[in-house]
């Protein structure tokens, strides 16, 4: 828990960075002062590897996107640790946090050979410095408090009052054409309609795990099992999981598991080194299956992300099988064995079995828009690493664009076709993130960095773009292998 008052200190960078080495201190630093997170990361309801991506950086910005004031005010400080001595520079420097630079020496295990001049190292030519990122920092900090006064963190319930009725009338005709069926394709409508049913719902479901319903982390928890584990047989403790750590580490290919597709996709030539994943703590082996899928990736894109739902179950049970101390671990399971019993049930009042396969194969297919607008954010978006001292606004800005579309078919997208908006105030409510647009926009002009907004079209083909890129770099490679092995011929 740190050290008693009387003995606090403040500490330099290389201290700090000593400290980590030499006693394993899980140190994080929000507005100049120290946390030490020792004793707290594995009841951290966000997860152990969030807090990780953070040690040894100024987190404030992360740290104050993603908590209540309640847990500022209240939890943090129990933590508090020690105050940064920034010896006489404007800024604190931040130092590469272990987890992320073990990932690039593969020689050092468990911290072993790492030393603090190693985490304080510099050597990426794109690393920003923190005086640098200043003004944008201060001035996303204004935006962060006159969004918050203006309302806009406020959840709208009359927002999800309209929302409740598309759902009851989705699942209304649903039930209505599977339950009045005398021909083949009144199932195939029924299954349409549970598909669009699940593709809704999984908004909500988002809403929930970002706790921008009812901002209580019980409560929104709750919302959130009804939702994805109830009623579409998807651990919303896995999607936390995974999710948090997405949105810290936005497009970085060794730790952002919503860009780590091998074989099926790359959206950056990065993965052709087999690189290490921090998520999945198991290197993406670059193979030969992965060189030939991928060299297809931009035509087979929209085919594959017909079956991501299927992928998403599949990584939701994994999930709660290898984490046994996850948060309502055994309630989820038990969600998502009443989803197969209903689910199966369903199928099995199908009179035939080909009948049942194609119900199950449109259900699941039908929410293949929404997967597609979730890769179309970041698929096409930078992957580069500026280092540990580029700020929270400037990656987020960077790293994902939003999608422009009239305002009648916001129900479609969700509202979360502004995703770059969505990353920089994570806890908004959907609803408000168009509204916030505009705020954003004037931020970006402001500060010189790039707000990426995009017509729906203009998205697609952005994203179809990096991906024929990439492919065409291992049909490249494989010409240039050919050439060389006739070249040895001769």
């Amino acid at each position: 828990m740190g050290v008693s008052t009387l003995e606090k200190k403040s500490y330099t960078r290389e201290e700090i960075a000593q400290r980590i080495v030499d006693y394993g201190d899980i140190l994080v630093i929000h507005s100049n002062k120290i946390y030490r997170l020792n004793s707290w990361i594995k009841y951290h309801p966000g997860g152990e590897m969030v807090i990780l991506h953070m040690v040894g950086r100024d987190a404030t910005d992360e740290i104050n996107a993603y908590h209540p004031d309640h847990v500022l005010r209240h939890k943090l400080p129990l933590y508090y640790f020690g105050d940064v001595n920034k010896e006489g520079s404007d800024t604190y420097q931040s130092i590469i946090p272990p987890l992320q630079f073990n990932n690039h020496k593969k020689d050092l295990n468990n911290n072993r050979g790492l030393t603090a001049e190693l985490l304080l190292s510099t050597d990426n030519e794109n690393t920003i410095d923190a005086t640098d990122q200043k003004d944008v920092v201060e001035k996303y900090r204004q935006l962060y408090s006159k969004l918050r006064t203006l309302g806009l963190f406020q959840c709208n319930y009359y927002d999800y009052a309209r929302e409740c009725v598309r759902y009851l009338f989705l699942a209304f005709f649903a039930f209505y054409f599977f339950t009045t069926a005398t021909k083949s394709w009144h199932y195939y409508l029924s299954a349409l309609f549970l598909g669009a049913f699940w593709h809704q719902l999984t908004f909500t479901a988002h809403d929930a795990g970002h706790l921008a319903i009812t901002h209580s982390y019980r409560i929104d928890t709750f919302i959130g099992i009804s939702i994805a584990n109830l009623l579409g047989g998807i651990s919303i403790g896995w999607w936390k999981h995974h999710h948090n750590i997405h949105h810290l580490v936005t497009n970085s290919p060794e730790h952002d598991p919503d860009i780590q597709h091998l074989p099926f996709f790359a959206v950056t030539t990065k993965f052709f080194q087999s690189i290490y994943s921090t998520y999945y703590k198991r290197i993406l082996s670059y193979t030969w299956v992965s060189a030939f899928v991928i060299q297809f990736q931009h035509f087979t894109y929209y085919l594959i992300m017909c079956f991501a739902r299927f992928n998403l179950q599949v990584q939701s049970y994994i999930y709660l099988y290898k984490h046994s101390n996850a948060p309502y671990r055994y309630v989820e399971i038990l969600t998502i064995l009443i989803y197969w019993c209903w689910f199966i049930g369903l199928l099995s009042l199908i009179p035939t079995y080909t009948e049942r396969f194609i119900y199950l194969l449109v259900c699941y297919m039908v929410t293949m828009p929404l997967h597609v607008q979730i890769t179309l954010s970041h698929f096409g978006m930078s992957t580069e690493d500026y280092g540990p001292s580029e700020s929270f606004a400037a990656k987020m800005l960077r790293t994902t664009m939003d999608i422009a579309c009239p305002t009648w078919l916001d129900f479609f997208h969700g509202g979360l076709q502004y995703q770059a908006v969505h990353h920089l105030f994570p806890r908004m409510p959907r609803h408000q993130l168009r509204r916030a647009s505009d705020f954003v926009k004037s931020y970006a002009n402001e500060v010189g960095l790039k707000y990426h907004m995009y017509g729906f079209v203009h998205g697609n083909i952005k994203v179809l773009g990096a991906l024929k890129d990439v492919a065409m770099q291992v049909k490249l490679m494989r010409d240039v292998a050919k050439a060389n092995i006739m070249f040895n011929l001769h």
